[in-house]
């Protein structure tokens, strides 16, 4: 096992403002949720398309399967405004990929999709969240 570095929390210190946060992917049980996401993933949902078939937005089953997790992580206020606005802000930012459905070909793919995109989408959450840190909680 490589020595641990003091680098991570340093950096962690200056994204935060100097507030104490622990790294979630340097976090054991944030590691384990992620193992056991990728080993038992959550199913697509699929929506009635106009077109004949269904349709799937995978980034906004990634936020609402994410954003509740890094908001808890990070220790922000997850109040329901604040919840909203980080919605709000992740749906603004990230690009919305959205799937038809037609056969189970295709709903296939829209879980390999998925599971393609989840890091990228995890990624982009945690960096609309680390600036809410600094806005005060409303849920205490």
């Amino acid at each position: 096992m490589p020595p641990k570095t003091h680098k991570t929390p340093q950096l962690m210190k200056l994204l935060t403002g100097g507030s104490q946060v622990t790294n979630p992917i340097l976090d054991e049980s944030f590691k384990e949720e992620m193992i056991r996401s990728r080993n038992n993933p959550v199913p697509v949902k699929p929506v009635p398309s106009q077109e004949g078939g269904t349709e799937i937005n995978i980034t906004s089953e990634l936020i609402s399967q994410w954003l509740p997790l890094v908001m808890k992580r990070f220790n922000v206020c997850s109040c329901s405004r604040c919840s909203a606005e980080a919605t709000v802000e992740a749906f603004d930012n990230i690009r919305p990929v959205i799937i038809k459905v037609k056969s189970d070909a295709d709903l296939k793919r829209a879980q390999k999709i998925k599971l393609d995109k989840e890091q990228s989408v995890l990624m982009q959450l945690i960096r609309i969240i680390i600036p809410r840190k600094n806005l005060p909680r409303h849920d205490k």
